[in-house]
């Protein structure tokens, strides 16, 4: 029974009615909010009848010209690699949007995060001789026991760890990982000795969390699997270093901010033959005694193997330069440091450089002459779906065709085909935009759904995801903070804009063209901080029976968008039941109440208190159950309990399996509208990934099947899904959508 009241105030149990029982017990102590010593544990079942398929953004023209798969990255680029024999096997790693790969020089791409737990990569090596073999430095902006270096086996089909570290690393883009390729052991199948340069954390202000401090030079001599830290006046030498090695002789060349040095007895010790900052450090593999460095103002060289070194006189960098935008005063060339230089192992006269100004603003250059003349590369941006954003030029050359070489566009790989002075959109099957909030699909238009980006603004769709176009909430060249995308109808659109920052509080902004112009609701906004009075979830919802009424956050519209006002006793309405009932959430400081409407959201009445916050709540078809994500855990409400029931019965804990790594982080859930014994739920853990993430039920509740991929991808099924924040069922076809933390856009389509 909903909303029962009992009379007087001298049981706390009876005043907030029935259903508001299980909350109180919890406040007073009698019953836990998560069982201490859970016996609930439930296990996944495998595998699961579907499949994943990936929503990419991609324009109406872009599907016209060929484009299947499409989108963009979305997150910060760190890493391009290409292996060095048939240059068709590619890495292209994310901040914390995990790796693809692509085995087809770059024409297409998909993600390759089987066994690997971190949140993003800054480096890898692939093994010069042997390419099914790589090493990875996976990271995150935050420390976690997770990252450190991973192994692959089978082209980044699977990973494993062989070295953890409970380290940062964020946006260290230097070459930390490399192949000694004069250890080569074909008996074994692999390349025997490689070197990692573990950075010291305490240096980056970016870097934040708890941190396992141990920089210093490692070298493993069995391929990667096992690591050891080499001794101490080494790792001092050759810590938070870029490396390269010689290729004949097995020099090491370790380059940081006090010059470079280097090593004849792989890594034991150090002799220091340059005293000035050095930013990268490239070796020519077929003219191995030519080694060249990027300093903060230029570059210098060495024709002996770093034995001796000569400044470079150079034509064409000293020229100002003007960020891709087009719009910002020029950069003299003294505010610009020179960095990630590359070079074409098929023609070394062949070099590709970036030059990064502190003003977000990066730019590409390019010599054919062995660094003598430099000109300034440009990015042809056709096909992709995002703005352009500013981000560092990092190369990988193709290794026997001089033409070809791969780079970043704005957040996407980019290819050249005339030897880096022009790079074009290369992201086919790349996709990781982070959609901000929750979501819903609309009841009234088959196929209709606006996805609001926390980076990029959003993207709305109107023929169930096949064709996109993009919306700019902001106004912003580079992309814009937005939460609670709704689409009210293919015209009207709506969204809370946050200016410069994910906890800003959002501006609620609506769109009567379909997305081509925004309109700000003056004095409506809502906030993140849970104790503030216009706290508001970022939720939006369409009523199920009546088109021109719609919630944004703790907003409603009863005339599709033309006047909004501030729901009373709501924060945010999640779902709907057949019969038009609706149900939210009231959040306070320290609990929050599940909240039902009967009369379209005039007012509401409280089903349910529980302690903490709501994260996500869904209900069935009927009614008669609602499903809560709070406390990492999953709950489940019966509307339908007679008053006689044990009392504290009607909120229960559902056993779900825990992720890989141990961890119950259930953050989303959906119930199917057509099948109320069908449920999905979601499940993330934010500083690393989880690999039990987003889990299918067809009873209930009462067993799961993990729909993420565990095993290493074998060119049919997709490494989709992970990370997801947002789990909803399309009610007019029944295919599952998730949006991910910055995973992107898939749907799982049940066979």
């Amino acid at each position: 029974m909903i909303g029962l009241e009992y009379e007087g105030e001298r049981d706390p149990l009876r005043r907030r009615g029935l259903l508001g029982v299980a909350a109180t017990m919890l406040s007073v102590g009698l019953w836990p909010a998560v069982p201490a010593n859970a016996t609930d544990e439930a296990s996944a079942e495998e595998p699961a009848t579907g499949h994943w398929q990936p929503v990419a953004m991609v324009t109406a023209e872009a599907r016209a010209a060929g484009v299947t798969l499409g989108g963009e990255g979305c997150q910060w680029p760190q890493s391009i690699e290409v292996d060095q024999v048939d240059g068709d096997f590619l890495l292209f790693l994310s901040d914390v949007g995990g790796v693809w790969r692509s085995l087809d020089g770059s024409k297409t791409w998909e993600p390759c995060n089987v066994g690997f737990t971190p949140r993003g990569a800054t480096d890898a090596a692939i093994d010069p001789h042997f390419p099914h073999r790589i090493l990875m430095s996976g990271m995150n902006s935050m420390g976690s026991k997770f990252n450190g270096v991973y192994l692959s086996e089978d082209r980044a089909a699977s990973w494993r760890p062989v070295q953890l570290a409970s380290y940062s690393g964020f946006a260290d883009r230097r070459v930390k990982l490399a192949f000694d390729p004069t250890t080569r052991d074909d008996a074994a199948g692999m390349t025997r000795v490689a070197y990692w340069s573990r950075t010291d954390d305490r240096a980056k202000p970016d870097n934040w969390g708890d941190m396992d401090i141990n920089p210093g030079l490692y070298r493993s001599d069995d391929g990667g699997a096992t690591w050891a830290r080499l001794n101490p006046a080494a790792s001092d030498a050759a810590g938070h270093s870029a490396l390269a090695v010689h290729a004949e002789s097995g020099r090491v060349f370790a380059a940081n901010e006090r010059g470079v040095f280097i090593s004849d007895d792989r890594g034991e010790s150090f002799r220091q033959t340059l005293a000035i900052p050095v930013t990268s450090i490239a070796v020519v593999p077929h003219r191995p005694d030519e080694v060249w460095v990027t300093l903060v103002d230029g570059l210098m060289y060495s024709s002996d193997a770093g034995q001796t070194w000569a400044a470079v006189e150079t034509v064409g960098l000293d020229e100002p330069l003007v960020g891709t935008d087009g719009q910002r005063e020029a950069t003299p060339r003294q505010n610009v440091r020179f960095q990630d230089l590359q070079i074409s192992p098929a023609d070394p006269d062949r070099m590709a450089m970036s030059s990064h100004a502190d003003d977000w603003r990066f730019h590409r250059h390019i010599s054919h002459d062995g660094g003598r003349t430099w000109a300034t590369a440009s990015v042809e941006p056709t096909h992709a779906f995002m703005p352009q954003n500013e981000r560092d030029g990092i190369y990988a050359w193709h290794p026997t065709d001089p033409d070809r070489v791969w780079s970043f566009g704005g957040d996407w790989p980019t290819a050249s085909t005339d030897g880096g002075q022009t790079y074009h959109w290369a992201g086919n099957g790349q996709n990781a935009i982070f959609v901000g909030g929750t979501f819903n699909l609309n009841p009234h238009h088959p196929g209709l759904l606006f996805l609001s980006s926390q980076d990029y603004n959003g993207g709305v769709t109107r023929d169930h995801g096949h064709t996109w176009s993009y919306t700019n909430v902001s106004g912003f060249g580079w992309g814009g903070f937005a939460y609670s995308g709704l689409a009210l109808s293919p015209d009207v659109l709506a969204a809370g804009l946050s200016d410069g920052g994910w906890s800003v509080p959002r501006r609620l902004k609506v769109s009567r063209d379909g997305g081509a112009t925004w309109t700000e609701v003056a004095d409506h906004y809502w906030v993140t901080d849970r104790s503030h009075p216009n706290y508001g979830y970022d939720t939006g919802l369409v009523h199920p029976l009546d088109p021109n009424i719609a919630f944004v956050s703790h907003y409603r519209t009863d005339d599709l968008g033309q006047t909004w006002t501030d729901l009373e006793g709501c924060s945010g309405v999640f779902a709907a039941d057949a019969d038009g009932r609706l149900y939210g959430a009231q959040a306070r400081a320290q609990e929050a109440d599940v909240v039902v409407s009967d009369d379209h959201g005039l007012t509401w009445s409280v089903l349910c208190t529980v302690p903490g916050t709501i994260d996500d709540l869904s209900v069935t078809a009927d009614g008669r159950s609602v499903y809560l994500a709070s406390q990492n855990r999953l709950w489940r409400i019966s509307t339908s309990m007679d008053a006689s029931a044990v009392i504290g019965s009607p909120l229960l804990l559902v056993s779900t399996p825990k992720t890989g790594t141990g961890l119950h982080r259930v953050a989303t859930v959906s119930v199917d509208p057509q099948n109320p014994q069908r449920i999905y739920v979601g499940q993330r853990i934010d500083l690393h990934a989880a690999d039990v993430g987003v889990l299918r039920s067809e009873d209930g509740g009462v067993t799961w099947t993990n729909l993420n991929l565990t095993e290493p991808l074998d060119g049919q099924r997709l490494d989709g899904g992970r990370e997801p924040q947002c789990v909803r069922v399309d009610p007019h076809t029944g295919d599952l959508w998730v949006t991910t933390g910055c995973y992107g856009v898939w749907k799982f389509v049940t066979e």
